[in-house]
């Protein structure tokens, strides 16, 4: 008999996985990012992906952006998860939340948030960060658009080292950033975001962020692909340095 592997797509994306860990410390909120304006406003994404057969896999991710405009002050929240199984083992079961404020000074702004994480495929049990900086526009035409953004943020990190020990880390880094956004067309455009992270007492230890996202837009859905790829040039346990991940998926804005 010839062996079959039956996929079904959930949550009406497609998604093609490049690393079994695709979680990381660093989560890119500008391809959730809402304009400014006088409303309230819900974004959605999901990912997902379910094999049976030779192999057994169930992947899952799912992103919420709940943000909030008044006059120059913007208030977001924003809730992502990712779980993995396969063959019956559970691989990453993650959990991310931000809350983040906005102060738009003309077409810059300060900002400050606070964040909260488990990441299981890193076996980090929490993640705990708050920060602020400045964000700034350095060219603008029409949609398009490049900001820089610098800030300063504290991170205490819980990992479990072994079966029965655990390392805790606290850090101070500094934090650089990048985005920018094109449109090639009404409906196609790509936003892409990098971060730079380094520790404040040992320069050797940093991590980095790269995601292009390409987007094509239909009224109130957006089609995306993109590409993330994060590094740790120091892990605090012995795990990869590197994870990338490729997915293609639907956003919803409601």
């Amino acid at each position: 008999m010839q062996n079959r592997i039956e996929k079904i797509n959930l949550f009406f994306q497609l998604s093609l996985l490049c690393t079994v860990a695709s979680a990381q410390t660093i989560i890119n909120t500008e391809n959730m990012m809402s304009e400014l304006s006088e409303s309230f406003s819900y974004n959605i994404n999901f990912q997902g992906d379910l094999n049976f057969g030779n192999i057994d896999l169930i992947q899952f991710s799912t992103a919420h952006q709940v943000s909030k405009s008044v006059n120059k002050n913007l208030f977001r929240l924003l809730l992502n998860y990712d779980y993995i199984k396969e063959s019956g083992t559970e691989i990453s079961s993650d959990f991310t939340g931000q809350f983040r404020y906005n102060y738009r000074i003309g077409k810059n702004s300060i900002f400050t948030f606070f964040q909260v994480q488990n990441i299981k495929s890193l076996r980090m049990n929490h993640r705990y960060i708050s920060g602020a900086g400045y964000r700034h526009r350095m060219l603008q035409k029409e949609l398009n658009y490049w900001d820089l953004s610098a800030g300063l943020f504290f991170e205490d990190e819980l990992y479990d080292k072994d079966l029965s020990t655990q390392q805790q880390v606290y850090n101070w880094r500094y934090s650089f950033s990048s985005f920018f956004k094109y449109k090639f067309s009404k409906n196609l455009f790509i936003n892409l975001a990098v971060y730079y992270q380094t520790n404040t007492s040992n320069t050797d230890d940093f991590r980095l962020f790269l995601e292009p996202r390409f987007y094509y837009s239909l009224k109130n859905i957006d089609l995306f692909v993109d590409w993330t790829h994060r590094f740790h040039s120091t892990p605090y346990i012995d795990i990869y340095r590197t994870d990338n991940s490729i997915n293609i998926g639907l956003e919803f804005k409601l």
